[in-house]
């Protein structure tokens, strides 16, 4: 499988952000700014390639855990232990990642400053180049609104560089960023213009990995996803433990087996921009409530689609709320509406899976009361009756403990 890791973790970096504006109000593009910043410095001092993938990727990265620190950091604020922790998370979990050179260190204290108030307490001029410069770029982005032309002038921002410089940043990340910072740089930054801007600056990053040696980088985004929501914290790892599982049943070889799992992992990517009080929402929902909660599977297709190699992973990942019937959403190209058996398989687990999970508005179910209300489906032409037929027995396999199904890694093809 050949992929373009780079515009993936341009997508992810979307997601996050719209985490981030939750906990802190950061905003639009925040992650892909950062990048920008850092690969002009890195540029002007002439870095090479790998090391500017590196610095651009833990910057579109660098809050990656914090999904899972989300409710902490709301209740503890950013003195509390969740703060440190997503430091330390996101740092193992890009860890496994194939990046082309060394970036250890970069997301772990990118909230290191120079007078020692970042969650370690460390002098920032002790820790790596690029972790300044994303803590630096960070704080500054927080501060000052780039999105449109009515951003701060060039000679405030410069100021207020030059004001931190030597007590908040590094002398040498304050030098680096007056540097390179100039009108063309800063209207660069402006949302119309950031896509283009990181295109043109950021050295294309292709992977080519099997479908297999990829799904501890699914999990994490599956895990990220889950922690948005108390009612999700395993929904998706679920589901791709169960696509897993029933395609291998099917007597599909490893690699399918991994894509699908690829994929199923995805699904509710988009779910990272769906607002926290509509996804965990006790009652009924409004009208526009239900038009938020449905566009995450139109989120999820805005993500996948651009990244070249995932082309069958996001149409596995965004048909899931199709339905045999022509009914459900999102609005999809027409060649995906022709659902093929993935899409169909999916359709039937994200049902299971919601279903036996518990809910704001509902409890879990057994796994005899789910398969009740998927025949139900299956008399109205809704799913697939071949696949919920044989759902009905595999997933009752595991019906004696918590209906989980284990991950791939502990019984098959030795991944």
């Amino acid at each position: 499988m050949i992929f373009r890791m780079d515009q993936f973790l341009s997508s992810l970096s979307k997601g996050l952000d719209a985490v981030e504006d939750e906990v802190f109000g950061a905003t639009t593009n925040h992650g892909k700014r950062l990048a920008v910043l850092c690969l002009a410095m890195g540029r002007r001092l002439d870095w090479s390639g790998d090391d500017l993938i590196g610095v651009a990727a833990c910057s579109l990265l660098h809050d990656i855990a914090l999904p899972r620190y989300f409710h902490a950091i709301v209740k503890e604020g950013l003195h509390g232990e969740g703060f440190r922790s997503h430091c330390i998370r996101g740092e193992e979990d890009v860890a496994n990642l194939p990046f082309p050179g060394d970036v250890a260190g970069l997301i772990k204290y990118h909230h290191e400053y120079a007078d020692r108030s970042g969650p370690f307490h460390m002098d920032a001029n002790d820790v790596p180049q690029g972790a300044q410069w994303i803590a630096m770029v960070d704080n500054l982005d927080e501060h000052h609104d780039f999105r449109g032309p009515s951003k701060p002038a060039i000679a405030e921002i410069r100021m207020y560089i030059k004001g931190k410089g030597g007590v908040f940043y590094t002398a040498p990340a304050t030098d680096a960023l007056l540097t390179v910072l100039d009108e063309a740089l800063l209207s660069s930054l402006e949302d119309e213009r950031i896509d283009e801007t990181f295109v043109r600056m950021m050295p294309p990053w292709t992977v080519e990995k099997e479908p297999s040696e990829l799904m501890h980088i699914a999990e994490i985004v599956a895990a990220v996803t889950d922690c948005k929501s108390q009612f999700t914290a395993k929904h998706s790892i679920q589901i791709a433990n169960r696509a897993f599982w029933m395609a291998r049943f099917y007597g599909y070889d490893r690699e399918t087996c991994a894509t699908v799992y690829l994929a199923a992992a995805f699904h509710d990517i988009g779910k990272l921009l769906t607002p926290t009080n509509v996804l965990e929402k006790a009652g009924k929902l409004t009208e526009e409530e239900y038009r938020v909660i449905t566009d995450h599977v139109r989120w999820s297709y805005r993500l996948l689609k651009d990244v070249e190699g995932f082309e069958t992973i996001c149409r596995w990942a965004t048909t899931h709320h199709r339905k045999l019937d022509g009914t459900g959403y999102p609005e999809l190209p027409p060649d995906y509406l022709k659902l093929d058996f993935f899409s169909r398989m999916m359709a039937c687990i994200d049902v299971y899976q919601a279903v036996r999970e518990t809910r704001p508005y509902h409890a879990g179910r057994t796994h005899r009361e789910t398969m009740d209300i998927m025949w139900e489906m299956v008399g109205r032409g809704e799913i697939d009756r071949d696949i919920t037929h044989d759902m009905d027995t595999e997933m009752a396999r595991f019906e004696s403990g918590d209906g989980d199904v284990p991950a791939p890694q502990t019984y098959a093809f030795s991944i």
